[in-house]
């Protein structure tokens, strides 16, 4: 069967020798084409060394004559230089020959070039003693103002206020102008004052003073106040009449705090008679005290309510201030409700608190107590420094005493059934 195949394959062949011809072309190509396709896919396959390899196989030799470099060396690599320049002079060499002058060889570096020497000067710190040449006498001298160190009331000033004074004599208006206020006093340690100034005028002969304020400054003890204020006087009583300012710190939930306070008698200045030209000057705030103040054993905030209804007296402790204890240990405050024979009927006391300038408890203390025994019992206040193991030891800083009857806060709250605002209150020797 297969040599009928091969006869009849040869015979085609015989009557058909182009066709033959063309199917033997196409095969040779398709051949071709496969070969080439597998050498190119082996050669991406290559590394970068045998790739680096078959192009160096592949490309015609050249040879790149380099130039020489002249370097310093020293003799001995001079020697070793001139001894292989002659063991190569009979062979062909792609160098260039070459000669090195050993005058070149042994110059030194400091022939080129010149480094400069830094200039030695007087070295100066703080261990030296300085010359008298060195120094600015004129950061050194002061110029002190007697008249501004001298105070006649013998009270320390806490700050001035930039006043303006005219009269207008044909309608008997005064006007006080208030341009600016300087270093303000404050109580607050530990926050920003908000002041408010009040102006009144005191007139002889009338049992009514005239007062009037200024807007809230939020945040600065220096405010520009820039406000202006008119008092109808008689020209004849000018000189009589009193000038109070008062400096007060305005404080959201409490009662608001005189701080500073500043008289002036008219009749010790000139006041100008022209609204244009007016009388300009600074006057010094004082600072204001209460009566039984001033001792030196600090202030509490607190505020006093009493609910009719349950008959239960509460205190809201707020914070202390000013008080002098060592920054070692605690701070507490302990509240005693004392019968009118100063027997002790119910006690409470706070957490404690960290020692510092001011020290905030906000806490509230609640008593039961009949509404006909408020007139017959003590409100006794006791800050209490606790030092040693769970505040075992303790010391008694300061102390004060409130008659309830004579509290108007609370009788005031009572009768009109509304919250009591808290006030300072000064506290005494233990």
């Amino acid at each position: 069967m297969h040599i009928k195949m091969w006869s009849e394959g040869l015979d085609y062949a015989e009557q058909h020798p182009e066709t033959v011809l063309i199917g033997l072309l196409i095969t040779l190509f398709i051949l071709s084409l496969l070969v080439a396709i597998f050498v190119l896919r082996t050669r991406n396959e290559l590394n970068w060394y045998e790739k680096n390899v078959l192009d160096i196989a592949m490309s015609q030799p050249e040879h790149i004559r380099c130039k020489s470099l002249y370097r310093a060396n020293t003799e001995d690599d001079l020697r070793s230089m001139q001894a292989s320049m002659k063991k190569h002079q009979s062979t062909r060499s792609f160098y260039p020959r070459f000669t090195v002058e050993k005058s070149r060889v042994q110059m030194e570096p400091t022939d080129f070039f010149q480094i400069p020497r830094k200039a030695k000067g007087r070295s100066k710190s703080m261990f030296s003693n300085p010359q008298q040449s060195d120094l600015q006498l004129s950061l050194y001298t002061c110029q002190i103002d007697e008249a501004s160190c001298s105070n006649d009331s013998g009270q320390a000033s806490s700050g001035s206020l930039q006043l303006s004074l005219s009269l207008d004599a044909a309608l008997s208006i005064l006007t006080v102008s208030i341009k600016q206020a300087m270093d303000l006093p404050s109580k607050r340690e530990d926050e920003n004052t908000n002041p408010y100034l009040k102006v009144a005028l005191d007139i002889p002969d009338e049992q009514t003073k005239s007062e009037q304020q200024t807007k809230i400054f939020t945040g600065t003890t220096s405010p520009a106040v820039q406000e202006e204020f008119y008092f109808q006087v008689p020209a004849a009583q000018i000189a009589s009449c009193r000038l109070q300012i008062m400096v007060y710190d305005y404080d959201q939930f409490a009662v608001d705090e005189c701080v500073g306070y500043c008289y002036l008698t008219l009749g010790r200045l000139n006041v100008s008679l022209d609204n244009k030209e007016p009388t300009v000057f600074w006057a010094e705030v004082l600072p204001y005290e209460e009566a039984g103040t001033g001792k030196g054993y600090g202030e509490i905030l607190f505020s006093l309510s009493y609910l009719s209804s349950a008959q239960r007296l509460t205190i809201n402790i707020f914070k202390v201030r000013n008080v002098r204890c060592r920054p070692e240990g605690s701070m507490s405050i302990r509240v005693t409700i004392l019968s009118g024979e100063e027997k002790k009927l119910k006690r409470k006391k706070t957490g404690s608190k960290k020692c510092t300038r001011t020290v905030h408890f906000n806490e509230q203390l609640a008593f039961n107590l009949p509404r006909q025994a408020l007139c017959d019992v003590l409100l006794e206040i006791e800050v209490i420094h606790e030092t040693g193991t769970f505040g075992m030891n303790t010391e008694l800083l300061a102390r004060m005493q409130l008659p309830l009857h004579r509290c108007k806060d609370l009788w005031r709250a009572i009768i009109h059934e509304e919250k009591a605002r808290a006030r300072w209150h000064s506290l005494e020797e233990p």
